[in-house]
């Protein structure tokens, strides 16, 4: 199976997580994501950046612009949703977005 990522985003993570001992990039949910202490952060994927926010922030999350469910099929991932490139080119945006999906339990 191919998987395709936006290489930009992809790099402004790594860049991001850069020297962090805690942080282990894998390939996964169709794209490459990024877990902290075995459970994943966020990722990238074709669609954008999958940011994991819990089940009590999904809706909040939801409600922002640009973003909408994680699907895997036809499965919503009921924790995550995708934030759309656009929504995350500004860097303050990427680092926020990042910090969400670390906070999340």
């Amino acid at each position: 199976m191919l998987h395709v990522v936006d290489d930009d985003l992809l790099g402004r993570l790594r860049t991001l997580f850069d020297g962090r001992a805690d942080v282990v990039e894998k390939r996964m949910v169709g794209g490459r994501s990024f877990m902290i202490g075995g459970r994943m952060c966020c990722g990238v994927n074709a669609a954008g950046l999958m940011v994991r926010v819990g089940a009590e922030g999904r809706d909040a999350a939801l409600a922002e612009p640009h973003v909408r469910p994680l699907m895997m099929g036809s499965k919503v991932v009921e924790a995550y949703v995708v934030v759309a490139s656009e929504a995350v080119a500004a860097e303050d945006d990427l680092v926020r977005w990042v910090r969400r999906g670390e906070q999340s339990r």
